[in-house]
């Protein structure tokens, strides 16, 4: 179930807007959409410039199921439209602002009447029959997978294993193509730099990309995907998991201490000793349910030479402090100041579990369950 959400969140508009290209007179466009559901009359309709999500370009409110925007640009950019209605629910949909007339049902969430709105729409019809096809092998999956770690026969365990990994191979394959088919119909123009921004997220989740690959993919892409902002913020984030990949020394940061938020650096806690550092935030369910890993593992080693941080992300200072008192996480605890700590580390989702050694060398990263102990051990040896 997790594997599917996150396919979907990937896909599902979040933000994901860019402006390219060069001058030129500026043409028009509008949008016409509706959205009937009596829970949205009268609800305001944003809309956001996905290379900057937290710039709002215009706004719009539902009248009579009817919402209307109109504007003037220079090159077709995408954009990410959200209804916010008064008992918070929402509508969200990503759609190309081109010249020409745009038409979106935001009920069915469907966009359509220029061309790369028509692209967009038939890349994410394509994707979603893919995954509706794919949520009949979940159940055989769970199987599989819990044969390959649980059956008393190894030679049971290598079997379930080998077709686990099979069909896992094959679903990513076509879950991933109708990206690569909109962006090989699509790489001169936004449209395809927003699909190749989709391959990238959905290959850093299964570590299926590295720096170098993607690097090597813009050095003969066309201007418009080059500098797609999402894109060349995933590979800055990925040259930085880079630099600070296992054998690397690691980077210093500037911290915040304690509830005080005294003002420190990682350095000053970790140099000469074995460090377990747990990136986390409060409202992150994986992490929170590794915490009780972190607690045993802070119990057992602290007098074998451990220093076992949490590094708090993404997250806000009371939260932060209320979970650490509910969840009784009394190993240190420190927040990044600058919000920079998982930029550094080339850090794309948490819990991220890192081990350094007492030189200062990366051990291991992104440790889950068991294996965190394991490192441990081989670590304090």
């Amino acid at each position: 179930m997790k594997r599917m959400n996150l396919l979907k969140w990937i896909a599902l508009p979040v933000s994901l807007v860019a402006i390219v290209g060069c001058g030129g007179n500026k043409t028009e466009y509008t949008i016409n959409g509706t959205l009937t559901d009596e829970a949205f009359e009268g609800a305001n309709i944003y809309m956001f410039d996905i290379e900057n999500s937290s710039e709002k370009l215009d706004s719009a409110v539902v009248t009579n199921g009817s919402f209307t925007f109109n504007g003037k640009l220079e090159k077709p950019m995408m954009t990410t439209l959200v209804a916010l209605s008064k008992d918070n629910k929402n509508r969200v949909i990503d759609c190309v602002l081109e010249k020409g007339s745009i038409t979106i049902d935001l009920d069915e969430r469907m966009v359509s009447g220029t061309t790369l709105n028509e692209g967009l729409q038939q890349m994410m019809k394509d994707f979603y029959e893919v995954l509706e096809q794919h949520e009949k092998d979940y159940e055989q999956l769970v199987m599989l997978y819990n044969e390959s770690q649980t059956s008393p026969s190894k030679e049971n365990r290598d079997v379930a294993k080998t077709k686990y990994d099979s069909i896992l191979a094959i679903n990513k394959t076509k879950e991933i193509a109708p990206f690569e088919k909109a962006y090989d119909e699509n790489a001169d123009n936004i449209l395809g730099a927003f699909a190749l921004n989709q391959i990238v997220l959905y290959k850093r989740m299964y570590k299926d990309i590295n720096f170098t690959q993607l690097d090597s993919i813009l050095a003969t892409a066309t201007p418009v995907v080059k500098n797609f902002s999402l894109i060349t913020a995933e590979l800055e984030s990925m040259r930085n998991l880079e630099k600070t990949s296992v054998g690397k020394p690691y980077t210093d940061l500037d911290l915040l201490e304690g509830e005080a938020m005294t003002a420190t650096k990682l350095s000053q806690h970790i140099d000469g000793k074995v460090a377990l550092i747990d990136f986390w935030a409060s409202w992150c369910g994986p992490c929170r349910e590794e915490i009780p890993n972190i607690a045993e593992m802070h119990k057992k080693y602290t007098d074998k030479g451990l220093i076992v941080i949490g590094l708090n992300v993404w997250d806000k200072p009371e939260a932060k402090q209320k979970t650490i008192e509910a969840m009784n996480m009394t190993w240190l605890q420190l927040a990044d100041s600058t919000k920079t700590a998982t930029d550094v580390y080339g850090i794309s989702g948490i819990p991220h579990i890192m081990l350094i050694d007492k030189d200062g060398t990366i051990l291991v990263r992104d440790l889950r369950g068991e294996a965190i102990e394991a490192a441990i051990v081989e670590a304090l040896k």
